[in-house]
């Protein structure tokens, strides 16, 4: 999925792009939820800048190579779950292990415990120079003169106020 969106920070291999989700990320959050809040109704995403000159101010399009956003979607919501019902699976090993009585409660603690070691595991991917295959790349630098009508109409419109 691409996103449009003006670049606020350049690092020296990231930038800093605020975008506006789309109506088709609304209950999602993967990409868009990445940075945390900035202004209202928009998100700050940090993104791989590669060969592109960009400056602040730029407007951008971002998106993952093919193939990507589903190897990420899978590692981001699969990879939890499975984990979580592996941990649900092996409670009775576990519990048989340390002598405690088997329970629902025990079972659904040990699932938890499952999801936590996997978003651990995803925290520490996520810092690995792996990780970077995954993250949203500047695909695109777009030309103002491309600008959609909505959006100069919009500029416009603010300006006269």
């Amino acid at each position: 999925m691409s996103l449009q969106g003006k670049v606020t920070t350049v690092e020296e291999l990231t930038v800093t792009v605020e975008v506006v989700p789309k109506a088709e990320c609304k209950g999602c959050h993967a990409c868009s939820g990445l940075a945390g809040d900035g202004k209202p109704g928009m998100k700050a995403i940090k993104a791989i800048k590669g060969s592109f000159f960009v400056k602040p101010g730029d407007e951008v399009v971002l998106d993952l190579n093919p193939g990507e956003g589903s190897i990420a979607a899978l590692l981001v919501f699969g990879f939890p779950m499975a984990d979580f019902f592996a941990g649900l699976f092996l409670a009775p090993t576990l519990s048989a292990y340390l002598g405690y009585a088997l329970s629902d409660s025990f079972r659904v603690i040990c699932g938890f415990l499952g999801m936590g070691a996997a978003f651990a595991l995803l925290a520490i991917f996520s810092r690995s120079k792996h990780a970077s295959r995954l993250t949203m790349k500047v695909v695109k630098i777009v030309d103002p003169a491309e600008a959609p009508v909505e959006k100069i109409f919009n500029a416009s419109r603010t300006d006269q106020e």
